[in-house]
């Protein structure tokens, strides 16, 4: 698993989703999810890029990004919105 600022999308979706915040991606990259701040509200944008869905994905993400949410003190103001 890992986490990382992706540049060009912090620039072209700030307006849309709020202010972006990281990248993560799974570790077998069957998932990604975009972190964006509005107000105090923390949205995790969950994606699938390889075709899978949230039923037959088999690399672990819900609890990383519940970790990250609250290793940083947001997990009260957290959502995740699967894609």
């Amino acid at each position: 698993m890992s986490f990382q600022t992706d540049e060009s999308l912090a620039r072209d979706v700030r307006k849309t989703f709020g202010e972006y915040i990281t990248t993560f991606t799974s570790r077998g990259g069957q998932v990604r999810a975009d972190f964006f701040r509005t107000g105090r509200v923390v949205v995790a944008h969950v994606a699938f890029p390889t075709g899978l869905d949230a039923s037959n994905v088999t690399d672990p993400y819900v609890s990383e990004l519940w970790n990250y949410a609250r290793e940083r003190g947001i997990a009260d103001n957290f959502k995740v919105i699967l894609s």
